[in-house]
């Protein structure tokens, strides 16, 4: 099998670097989107709800 060279490196190593952002931003994403839902109700809770 043949080694890969530099630039193919760069290709396949920057392919990997973007999918591993592009997950970390979906569970970011459902993460906040969970705590988010939560913060609201506590602040309902604790100061009404919102007069907009």
């Amino acid at each position: 099998m043949v080694g890969l060279i530099s630039g193919e490196w760069l290709f396949w190593g920057g392919i990997a670097v973007m999918g591993v952002a592009a997950a970390s931003g979906i569970l970011c994403l459902a993460v906040f989107r969970f705590t988010g839902s939560r913060l609201k109700k506590q602040l309902e809770k604790e100061y009404g709800k919102p007069r907009s």
